[in-house]
């Protein structure tokens, strides 16, 4: 009512507040599946469900998913995942008009380790990204919110001269535990299977100013070494 925005941060502080401590969260909404999102709930989520991509208006399947959303293990939230895949590769999600989206499972757990080898990958390269822009990366936002988030492992191999780290490579296989998609057939837009990992990441950069502050409040922006990039516009 105070028409203030409540923010993915605030949700999370909000959790943490609590004292409690989550089997999973599941985000039904577009473009959670990102590191920035994912690391602010690090301490408090293990595994986190969600989509890279938009997610249909239909949402998951909760008639399928629900069973094994709550046996709390790995392999069920895996399950959950190839429900959702099942569902929108399948007549069921209306006739073919929703038949795309993506999936992912993400062990909270790894995500520290992440960040400690993200950060050195950026600080090793902060000259290369002082003026650097994602317009070759496989992007997930689309439309208005075009380049607002990328795929991770995609980028890692950029900045490395496309090849990836083998102890990132690794750290990114204990990390995300499913991902799977389903290319929405009537549309240009297209999943590059290659570049793939279910997991985005933002990149700062020079169009999107407001989006950079708000990168900056949170708490992978340190945690990555983003905040060690001097860049060569004004950041």
């Amino acid at each position: 009512n105070s028409g203030n925005t409540i923010t993915i941060k605030d949700m999370a502080d909000v959790i943490k507040s609590t004292g409690r401590h989550f089997d999973f969260l599941l985000f039904d909404a577009c473009n959670m599946a990102t590191i920035e999102v994912y690391y602010d709930f690090k301490d408090i989520v293990d595994y986190m469900i969600g989509s890279v991509l938009e997610v249909p208006a239909v949402g998951f399947p909760y008639e399928t998913s629900l069973p094994y959303l709550y046996e709390g293990n790995v392999e069920n939230y895996k399950k959950v995942c190839d429900e959702f895949v099942k569902f929108y590769d399948s007549d069921e999600s209306d006739g073919g008009e929703f038949q795309w989206g993506t999936v992912s499972l993400i062990d909270n757990k790894q995500l520290r380790g992440l960040s400690d080898l993200v950060k050195r990958e950026i600080l090793e390269h902060k000259d290369f990204l002082s003026d650097y822009t994602p317009y070759k990366l496989q992007e997930y936002g689309r439309g208005s919110k075009e380049y607002v988030s990328c795929d991770i492992e995609q980028f890692l191999k950029e900045i490395n001269g496309g090849n990836l780290p083998i102890d990132v490579g690794s750290q990114l296989k204990k990390t995300i535990l499913y991902k799977n998609y389903v290319d929405y057939p009537y549309n240009t837009f297209k999943i590059e299977d290659e570049n793939y990992s279910g997991l985005g990441i933002y990149i700062p950069f020079e169009n999107r100013p407001k989006w950079n502050e708000t990168f900056k409040t949170l708490d992978w922006y340190a945690a990555s070494g983003w905040n060690e990039v001097t860049f060569s516009w004004n950041f």
